[in-house]
């Protein structure tokens, strides 16, 4: 029998190397990812049911609170601790800082008292409490119902402050002294509808999910999405509520999680029990929704498995068995430039087809690849021998060929920035040397980090004065603007970090400043044992002279700068100035403060 030839071989392992893995991924991936989007659907359901039920929980407690603190104060007055009138005083000063309540209701039947606190500017009126929720406060201390559409009404049991309460045993508290007394409080549960709709924006965009909360009687509370779940309505028909355990009591803790049908469409949904309140939330969303991102995955593997299978086929047919040789051949050839073995590399010439073609290709990569390592390794040394004591900009520049090594310089227009701590002397004389330089080490940080901000140099440190300057060693269009704009940063930052050296170092830092532009020499300056990129000129003298007789937070600006700058900062004229040095006059300006 003949043998299969290497094509038809190739065709057959192409095909079942591409395809039968691919639809083993496709399989498991769909398996995988149905239960992880399950899982993640049903997790984010109950982080939502957790937090209606938080916010409904919250919204009745908040009024509570504040109920039960006014019948506390009630209590005080019928136990004679305080008078009747100061107890009603101080409970509208309490309903007069409340949000959730603008009054409340005081009720003693049996004394047939039955009055209203309410906030100086509110015409509210509370209902008065029903029998049955007053025997519910007279059980556990507070009741609260459902009394109508959006409308809750928590009662809350007055007790002298003689009571000693409910016994921590579980016993029935002892009977009050004289009349039963209660604070009745309105709860106003439309803020709960606005609390579902902001849920479910936040959660879901406010599309395709349907929140409701009900009360034990099946009628809705508040809801988002629910057609015909206005507040009070029954709601008793949902199928959700289906799902729910035979005989459920909603006094009794119950999460249920299950699928269901509403209107022939699937939906998959949650409820959870309040007991505290009576009441249940639920979340419910169509399926299809839900799962989008499963069925997105289902298209997207169907479509791998179809390019695979093509993509073996058409590989496949090119493949020959003269090819295989030279391809093991340049996979060889391949690892041993990934391993960086220059010297082992031994590509072959020859071939005029696209294997010739690739070997050329790969030769030409290796031989790239091991003079661009080269050079990698030629400017990281670099960077290194001289990042130990020139500017990273410089050292940059001098990276790139823009700045040679040798020593000299070339003209450029730049501005210079002296900035100078006033009174350093007297104060270094009276405080620790160490402390000293710690402020100076946090000042000069931090005026740095100003200067690299506005994108300039730091050309040196000269005791308590620091030289800044822009437009070297890359040339600035907009030289003097960054320079005043960092002055005004210097002093802004100066403002702030005071008030914390007063308190840490007993000391208030004020700066001199002086800047002024125009032609300079920049370069490398010194010898060739030690070199230097600095700025010399009488542009650099000008701007020290005018740091020197600069006020305590003072800059002072040259007639050069002001008029590269033009009217972007406000500089106030100052006349002219004899400077130290100087046979001729300059034209100072004052930088203002904003």
């Amino acid at each position: 029998m003949r043998a299969l030839s290497l094509k038809t071989k190739a065709i057959a392992l192409f095909a079942g190397v591409a395809l039968v893995p691919v639809a083993v991924a496709v399989t498991l991936l769909a398996d995988v990812n149905r239960r992880a989007v399950r899982t993640s659907e049903e997790s984010l359901q109950a982080a939502v049911l957790s937090e209606v039920a938080s916010a409904s929980i919250q919204h009745v407690r908040d009024v509570e609170s504040d109920a039960v603190a006014a019948a506390a104060i009630f209590g005080h007055a019928a136990g004679g601790a305080i008078r009747d009138e100061d107890a009603v005083a101080s409970v509208r000063a309490l309903v007069a800082t409340r949000a959730l309540i603008d009054a409340v209701r005081l009720e003693v039947p049996d004394a047939g008292i039955s009055t209203v606190i309410r906030k100086a500017s509110s015409g509210a009126d509370v209902p008065a409490a029903p029998a049955a929720l007053r025997r519910l406060a007279d059980e556990r201390g507070v009741g609260f119902g459902v009394v109508g559409p959006a409308r809750g009404l928590l009662v809350a049991r007055v007790r002298p402050s003689g009571d000693a309460g409910a016994d921590p045993a579980g016993a029935p508290p002892p009977s009050p002294r004289g009349p039963a007394g209660y604070v009745v409080a309105e709860v106003a549960l439309d803020a709960l509808g606005r609390d579902l709709a902001a849920i479910a924006e936040r959660r879901f965009g406010g599309r395709e999910v349907r929140l409701l909360i009900a009360g034990h009687d099946r009628r809705a509370i508040a809801a988002f999405g629910v057609p015909g779940a206005a507040p009070g309505s029954d709601v008793s028909a949902l199928p959700l509520w289906g799902k729910l355990p035979p005989g459920a009591v909603w006094t009794d803790k119950i999460s249920v999680l299950s699928p269901h049908d509403e209107g022939g469409q699937r939906m998959i949904g949650a409820i959870e029990t309040l007991p505290d309140l009576g009441w249940a939330v639920a979340i419910w969303r169509p399926e299809p929704v839900a799962f989008a991102a499963l069925d997105e995955m289902r298209r997207r593997g169907l479509a791998v498995a179809a390019g695979a299978l093509v993509l073996a086929l058409v590989l496949a047919v090119f493949t020959a068995r003269h090819v295989t040789g030279p391809i093991l051949h340049l996979v060889a050839q391949a690892r041993l430039i990934g391993a960086r073995r220059w010297r082992e590399i031994a590509l072959g010439e020859g071939r005029r087809d696209e294997i010739g073609e690739l070997a050329a290709s790969l030769g030409r990569m290796a031989e790239d690849l091991e003079q661009g390592e080269a050079e990698i390794a030629r400017e990281a040394k670099l960077r290194g021998d001289l990042g130990r004591f020139m500017d990273r900009a410089v050292v940059d520049a001098i990276v790139r060929g823009e700045h040679p090594l040798a020593l000299g310089g070339k003209r450029a227009a730049v501005s210079v920035l002296f900035a100078d701590v006033v009174g350093f002397t007297p104060l270094a004389e009276s405080r620790d040397p160490e402390r000293m330089v710690a402020l100076l080490n946090e000042l000069f940080s931090m005026l740095t980090e100003i200067v690299f901000r506005h994108g300039g140099t730091v050309d040196k440190f000269i005791g308590d004065c620091v030289m800044a300057v822009w437009g070297a060693p890359l040339a600035q269009a907009d030289h003097a603007r960054r320079a005043l704009a960092a002055a005004e940063d210097m002093m802004r930052f100066l403002e702030t970090a005071n008030e914390e050296w007063r308190e840490k170092y007993d000391i208030e830092i004020r700066l001199g400043v002086g800047v002024n532009s125009g032609e300079a020499i920049v370069g490398n300056i010194g010898s060739d044992k030690r070199m230097e990129y600095t700025v010399i000129g009488d542009v650099v003298n000008v701007a020290s002279r005018l740091e020197a007789i600069a006020a305590p937070n003072q800059v002072l600006v040259s007639g050069a700068t002001r008029a590269l700058a033009g009217d972007a900062f406000p500089l106030r004229a100052l006349g002219e100035r004899n400077l130290t040095g100087r046979q001729t006059t300059t034209a100072v300006y004052a930088l203002d403060p904003d």
